[in-house]
Protein backbone atom coordinates (compact mmCIF):
# COMPACT_ATOMS: atom_id res chain seq x y z
CA UNK A 1 0.00 0.00 0.00
CA UNK A 2 1.20 3.80 -0.26
CA UNK A 3 1.77 5.46 2.79
CA UNK A 4 3.43 8.68 3.74
CA UNK A 5 5.87 7.37 6.48
CA UNK A 6 8.74 7.87 8.61
CA UNK A 7 11.30 5.38 9.78
CA UNK A 8 12.60 7.51 12.93
CA UNK A 9 11.76 10.64 14.69
CA UNK A 10 13.13 13.64 12.74
CA UNK A 11 12.88 12.26 9.29
CA UNK A 12 11.38 14.45 6.28
CA UNK A 13 7.48 12.14 5.28
CA UNK A 14 8.15 10.44 2.48
CA UNK A 15 5.54 8.07 0.01
CA UNK A 16 6.59 4.83 0.18
CA UNK A 17 5.28 1.23 0.16
CA UNK A 18 4.49 -0.69 2.99
CA UNK A 19 2.97 -3.82 3.26
CA UNK A 20 -1.21 -3.39 4.37
CA UNK A 21 -1.38 -3.60 8.41
CA UNK A 22 -4.05 -6.86 9.67
CA UNK A 23 -6.06 -5.79 12.56
CA UNK A 24 -5.61 -7.41 15.60
CA UNK A 25 -7.65 -7.82 18.93
CA UNK A 26 -9.93 -4.89 19.58
CA UNK A 27 -8.86 -3.53 16.36
CA UNK A 28 -10.46 -2.82 12.65
CA UNK A 29 -8.60 -2.21 9.26
CA UNK A 30 -9.84 1.17 7.51
CA UNK A 31 -9.61 1.84 4.06
CA UNK A 32 -8.83 5.10 4.20
CA UNK A 33 -10.72 7.16 1.34
CA UNK A 34 -9.74 10.75 2.34
CA UNK A 35 -7.62 12.45 5.65
CA UNK A 36 -6.82 15.75 6.62
CA UNK A 37 -3.53 17.14 7.78
CA UNK A 38 -3.55 19.03 11.12
CA UNK A 39 0.12 20.58 13.35
CA UNK A 40 0.50 17.68 15.17
CA UNK A 41 1.27 15.23 12.42
CA UNK A 42 4.35 17.38 12.22
CA UNK A 43 5.18 17.14 15.89
CA UNK A 44 4.81 13.93 15.90
CA UNK A 45 7.21 13.78 12.60
CA UNK A 46 9.79 15.84 14.47
CA UNK A 47 9.61 13.69 18.17
CA UNK A 48 8.21 16.33 19.52
CA UNK A 49 5.20 13.72 20.79
CA UNK A 50 8.12 11.42 21.43
CA UNK A 51 7.18 10.58 25.34
CA UNK A 52 3.64 11.18 24.97
CA UNK A 53 2.60 7.62 24.31
CA UNK A 54 4.34 4.41 22.46
CA UNK A 55 5.51 4.72 18.91
CA UNK A 56 6.76 2.22 16.50
CA UNK A 57 8.58 2.21 13.15
CA UNK A 58 7.94 2.56 10.30
CA UNK A 59 5.59 5.23 11.27
CA UNK A 60 2.75 6.12 8.92
CA UNK A 61 1.25 9.76 9.94
CA UNK A 62 -1.69 10.95 10.27
CA UNK A 63 -4.59 11.39 12.94
CA UNK A 64 -7.74 12.25 10.84
CA UNK A 65 -9.47 10.33 8.27
CA UNK A 66 -12.66 8.47 6.71
CA UNK A 67 -12.79 5.21 5.12
CA UNK A 68 -14.68 1.87 4.88
CA UNK A 69 -14.18 -0.59 7.31
CA UNK A 70 -12.69 -4.10 5.58
CA UNK A 71 -11.87 -6.50 8.16
CA UNK A 72 -12.46 -7.11 12.02
CA UNK A 73 -10.34 -7.95 15.06
CA UNK A 74 -11.08 -10.51 17.69
CA UNK A 75 -13.60 -8.85 20.12
CA UNK A 76 -14.74 -6.01 18.00
CA UNK A 77 -18.75 -5.88 18.17
CA UNK A 78 -19.29 -1.79 17.87
CA UNK A 79 -18.42 -1.66 13.92
CA UNK A 80 -19.09 -4.10 10.99
CA UNK A 81 -17.21 -4.62 7.99
CA UNK A 82 -18.40 -2.18 5.29
CA UNK A 83 -19.44 0.55 7.84
CA UNK A 84 -18.29 3.41 7.02
CA UNK A 85 -16.05 5.40 9.95
CA UNK A 86 -14.11 8.63 10.64
CA UNK A 87 -12.52 10.03 13.76
CA UNK A 88 -9.20 10.98 14.80
CA UNK A 89 -7.11 7.37 14.34
CA UNK A 90 -5.05 7.84 17.54
CA UNK A 91 -4.14 4.39 19.04
CA UNK A 92 -1.63 3.33 21.40
CA UNK A 93 0.75 2.10 20.27
CA UNK A 94 0.50 4.41 17.39
CA UNK A 95 1.99 2.94 13.97
CA UNK A 96 -0.67 3.11 11.32
CA UNK A 97 -2.16 6.88 10.85
CA UNK A 98 -4.22 7.85 8.09
CA UNK A 99 -2.01 9.06 4.95
CA UNK A 100 -2.26 5.57 3.93
CA UNK A 101 -5.05 3.54 1.46
CA UNK A 102 -5.03 1.12 4.85
CA UNK A 103 -5.26 2.01 8.36
CA UNK A 104 -5.45 -0.41 11.64
CA UNK A 105 -6.91 1.53 14.96
CA UNK A 106 -8.38 0.38 17.95
CA UNK A 107 -12.33 0.10 17.52
CA UNK A 108 -11.83 2.58 20.89
CA UNK A 109 -9.18 3.97 20.13
CA UNK A 110 -7.04 4.82 23.22
CA UNK A 111 -6.33 8.39 22.51
CA UNK A 112 -8.62 8.95 19.77
CA UNK A 113 -12.45 8.80 18.78
CA UNK A 114 -14.20 6.66 15.84
CA UNK A 115 -17.81 6.45 15.02
CA UNK A 116 -20.11 6.05 11.87
CA UNK A 117 -20.02 8.49 9.78
CA UNK A 118 -23.77 9.96 9.76
CA UNK A 119 -25.44 9.87 6.23
CA UNK A 120 -24.98 12.59 3.60
CA UNK A 121 -21.58 13.87 5.27
CA UNK A 122 -19.31 13.21 2.39
CA UNK A 123 -15.68 12.25 2.43
CA UNK A 124 -14.11 15.71 2.44
CA UNK A 125 -16.36 16.66 5.33
CA UNK A 126 -15.57 13.63 7.52
CA UNK A 127 -12.20 14.20 7.05
CA UNK A 128 -11.56 17.54 7.79
CA UNK A 129 -13.98 17.70 10.87
CA UNK A 130 -12.33 15.65 13.68
CA UNK A 131 -9.33 17.51 15.61
CA UNK A 132 -9.50 20.79 14.73
CA UNK A 133 -12.94 20.55 14.91
CA UNK A 134 -13.49 18.68 18.43
CA UNK A 135 -10.41 20.87 19.88
CA UNK A 136 -12.86 24.37 19.00
CA UNK A 137 -15.84 22.87 20.69
CA UNK A 138 -13.89 21.75 23.70
CA UNK A 139 -11.85 25.19 24.60
CA UNK A 140 -15.34 27.18 24.17
CA UNK A 141 -16.81 24.22 26.27
CA UNK A 142 -14.42 24.90 28.28
CA UNK A 143 -14.29 28.70 28.56
CA UNK A 144 -17.94 28.51 29.26
CA UNK A 145 -19.00 32.01 27.67
CA UNK A 146 -22.69 32.55 27.93
CA UNK A 147 -25.57 33.45 25.19
CA UNK A 148 -24.83 37.11 24.61
CA UNK A 149 -21.27 37.30 25.67
CA UNK A 150 -18.10 38.09 23.53
CA UNK A 151 -15.17 35.97 23.07
CA UNK A 152 -11.97 36.87 20.77
CA UNK A 153 -10.43 34.60 18.64
CA UNK A 154 -6.70 35.11 18.35
CA UNK A 155 -6.14 33.00 14.50
CA UNK A 156 -8.99 32.81 12.34
CA UNK A 157 -8.06 31.60 9.31
CA UNK A 158 -6.97 28.10 9.83
CA UNK A 159 -8.29 24.84 10.86
CA UNK A 160 -9.43 25.39 15.08
CA UNK A 161 -10.02 29.22 13.86
CA UNK A 162 -12.67 28.41 11.78
CA UNK A 163 -14.23 26.22 13.81
CA UNK A 164 -14.34 28.31 17.24
CA UNK A 165 -15.29 31.31 14.79
CA UNK A 166 -18.69 28.91 13.72
CA UNK A 167 -19.34 27.28 17.09
CA UNK A 168 -19.37 30.44 19.27
CA UNK A 169 -21.72 32.35 16.76
CA UNK A 170 -23.98 29.25 16.82
CA UNK A 171 -24.30 29.36 20.75
CA UNK A 172 -25.01 33.54 20.18
CA UNK A 173 -21.84 34.47 21.20
CA UNK A 174 -20.50 37.91 20.01
CA UNK A 175 -16.89 36.84 18.36
CA UNK A 176 -14.33 39.56 17.39
CA UNK A 177 -11.57 37.85 15.16
CA UNK A 178 -8.03 38.75 14.03
CA UNK A 179 -7.58 38.07 10.42
CA UNK A 180 -5.56 40.02 7.38
CA UNK A 181 -7.14 42.42 5.61
CA UNK A 182 -7.65 40.13 2.17
CA UNK A 183 -9.68 37.57 4.15
CA UNK A 184 -11.81 40.00 6.07
CA UNK A 185 -14.83 39.11 4.23
CA UNK A 186 -14.73 35.48 4.72
CA UNK A 187 -14.32 35.25 8.52
CA UNK A 188 -17.05 37.67 8.79
CA UNK A 189 -19.17 35.20 6.70
CA UNK A 190 -18.26 32.60 9.02
CA UNK A 191 -20.33 34.27 11.87
CA UNK A 192 -17.58 37.18 12.97
CA UNK A 193 -18.94 40.33 14.43
CA UNK A 194 -16.05 42.43 14.20
CA UNK A 195 -12.64 41.76 12.63
CA UNK A 196 -9.19 42.97 14.02
CA UNK A 197 -7.30 43.15 10.88
CA UNK A 198 -3.45 41.79 11.13
CA UNK A 199 -0.86 43.99 12.07
CA UNK A 200 -3.05 47.20 11.23
CA UNK A 201 -2.76 48.17 14.94
CA UNK A 202 -1.63 46.88 18.24
CA UNK A 203 -4.02 44.27 19.31
CA UNK A 204 -4.46 44.98 22.36
CA UNK A 205 -5.54 48.63 21.41
CA UNK A 206 -8.32 47.26 18.88
CA UNK A 207 -10.14 45.10 21.10
CA UNK A 208 -10.46 48.24 23.81
CA UNK A 209 -11.62 50.26 21.27
CA UNK A 210 -14.39 47.65 20.20
CA UNK A 211 -14.52 46.09 23.63
CA UNK A 212 -14.11 49.21 26.32
CA UNK A 213 -15.34 46.85 29.18
CA UNK A 214 -13.61 43.70 28.52
CA UNK A 215 -14.30 40.49 26.75
CA UNK A 216 -15.82 37.57 28.61
CA UNK A 217 -12.95 35.09 26.87
CA UNK A 218 -9.80 34.99 24.23
CA UNK A 219 -9.09 31.87 22.37
CA UNK A 220 -5.21 31.52 20.91
CA UNK A 221 -4.45 29.57 18.30
CA UNK A 222 -1.64 31.13 17.48
CA UNK A 223 0.72 30.13 20.17
CA UNK A 224 2.79 33.40 20.69
CA UNK A 225 3.35 34.21 24.21
CA UNK A 226 3.96 37.88 23.57
CA UNK A 227 0.17 38.63 21.92
CA UNK A 228 -1.38 36.42 24.81
CA UNK A 229 0.18 38.64 27.41
CA UNK A 230 -0.49 41.33 25.85
CA UNK A 231 -4.45 41.12 25.80
CA UNK A 232 -4.91 39.31 29.42
CA UNK A 233 -5.69 42.20 30.38
CA UNK A 234 -8.63 42.78 28.12
CA UNK A 235 -10.61 39.73 30.08
CA UNK A 236 -13.06 40.53 32.24
CA UNK A 237 -12.59 39.39 36.21
CA UNK A 238 -13.10 35.83 35.91
CA UNK A 239 -12.91 35.42 32.23
CA UNK A 240 -11.20 32.82 30.30
CA UNK A 241 -7.79 33.06 28.32
CA UNK A 242 -6.89 29.59 26.56
CA UNK A 243 -4.78 28.32 24.14
CA UNK A 244 -5.02 25.36 21.66
CA UNK A 245 -1.32 26.24 20.48
CA UNK A 246 0.63 26.68 23.78
CA UNK A 247 0.13 30.60 23.73
CA UNK A 248 0.03 30.67 27.75
CA UNK A 249 3.35 30.81 29.64
CA UNK A 250 4.05 30.55 33.40
CA UNK A 251 3.17 34.09 34.23
CA UNK A 252 -0.05 34.38 32.60
CA UNK A 253 -0.98 30.96 34.45
CA UNK A 254 0.07 32.54 37.13
CA UNK A 255 -2.93 35.18 37.26
CA UNK A 256 -5.72 34.96 39.50
CA UNK A 257 -7.72 37.57 38.28
CA UNK A 258 -8.98 35.17 34.74
CA UNK A 259 -8.91 31.76 34.23
CA UNK A 260 -6.28 30.33 31.86
CA UNK A 261 -4.95 27.44 30.40
CA UNK A 262 -3.23 25.14 27.39
CA UNK A 263 -5.93 23.31 26.39
CA UNK A 264 -5.36 19.98 25.23
CA UNK A 265 -8.61 17.83 24.08
CA UNK A 266 -10.87 15.60 26.09
CA UNK A 267 -13.59 13.99 25.99
CA UNK A 268 -12.57 12.84 22.28
CA UNK A 269 -15.86 10.54 21.87
CA UNK A 270 -18.13 13.05 23.09
CA UNK A 271 -16.77 15.72 21.53
CA UNK A 272 -16.92 13.93 17.96
CA UNK A 273 -20.28 13.05 18.62
CA UNK A 274 -21.43 16.39 19.04
CA UNK A 275 -19.40 17.79 15.70
CA UNK A 276 -21.20 15.11 13.90
CA UNK A 277 -24.70 16.56 14.90
CA UNK A 278 -23.40 20.28 14.24
CA UNK A 279 -22.15 19.42 10.46
CA UNK A 280 -25.13 17.63 9.72
CA UNK A 281 -27.74 20.37 10.40
CA UNK A 282 -25.86 22.51 9.04
CA UNK A 283 -24.58 24.75 12.42
CA UNK A 284 -20.93 24.27 11.05
CA UNK A 285 -19.23 23.41 8.35
CA UNK A 286 -15.50 22.82 7.88
CA UNK A 287 -13.66 25.47 5.58
CA UNK A 288 -10.95 22.75 3.18
CA UNK A 289 -8.72 25.43 1.88
CA UNK A 290 -7.02 23.08 -0.35
CA UNK A 291 -7.11 19.41 -1.46
CA UNK A 292 -4.25 17.21 -2.40
CA UNK A 293 -3.18 13.84 -3.67
CA UNK A 294 -1.71 11.57 -1.48
CA UNK A 295 1.69 12.10 -3.40
CA UNK A 296 1.00 15.45 -2.44
CA UNK A 297 1.19 15.17 0.92
CA UNK A 298 4.23 15.58 1.96
CA UNK A 299 4.79 19.09 -0.13
CA UNK A 300 2.05 20.25 2.23
CA UNK A 301 3.40 19.16 5.89
CA UNK A 302 6.28 21.32 4.93
CA UNK A 303 4.18 23.93 4.51
CA UNK A 304 4.91 24.44 1.20
CA UNK A 305 1.66 24.63 -0.07
CA UNK A 306 0.04 28.32 -1.08
CA UNK A 307 -3.58 29.12 -0.38
CA UNK A 308 -5.24 32.02 -1.65
CA UNK A 309 -8.04 32.01 0.72
CA UNK A 310 -8.91 30.93 4.34
CA UNK A 311 -6.35 27.83 5.08
CA UNK A 312 -8.51 25.95 7.09
CA UNK A 313 -8.34 22.27 6.47
CA UNK A 314 -5.96 20.91 4.19
CA UNK A 315 -7.87 17.38 2.79
CA UNK A 316 -5.89 14.66 1.62
CA UNK A 317 -7.41 11.99 -1.45
CA UNK A 318 -5.89 8.71 -0.88
CA UNK A 319 -8.27 7.13 -3.39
Amino acid sequence: MRAISIQRFGDTPQLTELSAPEPGNGQVQVAIEAASTNPMDVAIAAGVLATFGEYRFPLTLGMDGVGTVTALGDGVTQFQVGDRVFGQFWSQPLQYGTFAEVCVVQAEPAFGALMPVPGGLQNDVAAALPTAGMTAIGALDHMGVDEGGTVLVIGATGGVGTFAVQAAAARGIRVIATAPTQLADQVRKLGASEIILRDAEPLDQALRALAPEGVDAILDVVGDHSITSSVAGAVRDGGALWSTAFGIDEQLQADGRIRTANYQLDRKPERLAELAKLATSGIIRPVIGTTLSLEEAPLALAAGIEVAGLRGKTVLHVR
